[in-house]
């Protein structure tokens, strides 16, 4: 009886040490889950915006070395949410980080491009991204060709077809169409869509569910790689480690991508702590 009751006494002493761990626990990992949604709250600009861009100046593995700096435009209003809103025209600023020509421990053409900064509400807020897809000048200008009416037409009579896919866009203001979906609406900038993982697109889901509507400019949502450039292809997005970091392949003797090309950017951070974080140096150039 006496063993039974020291049991007991024991037992019960023990009670509140296990609530009170338990309870230490549950209140670190609210607080860790504040702090995750706080981090996410204070991003100027959400993973998973999508960026529209061209590009200000050719790039070429051959020419630009690494260091060199390169500039970019946004080429339609991107929503961000609560009203607020990243202005066409705004510029977006990276680097070369590496650029190898063939011969030189390799058998082919590279250029590694990161982009780190955007303009937005007259400061320059720090990104991270991954490269979603690449169009030639060429593949830029047969976008905004219609497939139907003229310029005898008023625009919202014309019918668009996008860049890397069978989407269709009919008209200023009407519906987007991939296959007998709607995806979205054609504004007098480009494409405002919504994207799901659902639609058979290779490259990685948008994540920004708060989004109303991602601006994939004359891009089809589910463009994915290069387009209008031969071999040239998307060898690293970005997406992984190296993070932030986009390189470009080519069996010819350098990469080639001229003034004016586009690109759709997948926002991965923004903010201070992206700068914090950034540790992607610019390497030698191996030419």
């Amino acid at each position: 009886m006496k063993n039974n009751l020291r049991m007991l006494g024991l037992v019960l002493c023990m009670v509140p040490m296990y609530l009170h761990g338990g309870t230490g626990q549950d209140m670190k990992q609210t607080y860790q889950a504040v702090q995750d949604q706080s981090a996410r709250s204070a991003e100027p600009i959400a993973a998973g915006t999508i960026l529209p861009v061209t590009l200000n100046s050719t790039l070429r593995s051959d020419k630009s070395g690494s260091g060199s700096t390169i500039t970019a435009t946004i080429m339609q209003d991107v929503p961000l949410g609560a009203g607020k809103i990243l202005r066409r025209g705004s510029n977006v600023t990276g680097h070369v980080v590496e650029a190898i020509s063939p011969g030189k421990g390799s058998d082919e053409a590279k250029i590694s491009v990161q982009f780190d900064g955007v303009q937005f509400e007259n400061r320059i807020v720090p990104i991270t991204t991954n490269l979603r897809t690449l169009a030639s000048v060429m593949e830029v200008d047969a976008a905004q060709v219609p497939k139907s009416g003229g310029a005898e037409d008023f625009s919202g009579n014309w019918n668009l077809g996008q860049i890397g896919g069978d989407q269709v866009s009919y008209g200023q203001g009407g519906p987007v169409m991939l296959g007998s979906q709607v995806v979205g609406k054609y504004t007098g900038q480009g494409v405002l869509a919504s994207l799901s993982s659902g639609l058979g697109s290779e490259c990685h889901s948008v994540v920004n569910n708060n989004s109303p509507g991602q601006a994939f400019w004359l891009f089809s949502v589910n463009a994915c790689g290069a387009y209008g450039f031969g071999d040239l292809r998307i060898l690293h997005s970005g997406l992984t480690e190296p993070a932030g970091e986009a390189t470009l392949a080519s069996n010819g003797k350098a990469v080639k991508v001229g003034k004016g090309s586009a690109m759709l950017l997948r926002v991965e951070g923004s903010g201070p702590e992206v700068a914090e974080d950034r540790t992607t140096p610019s390497r030698e150039t191996g030419q």
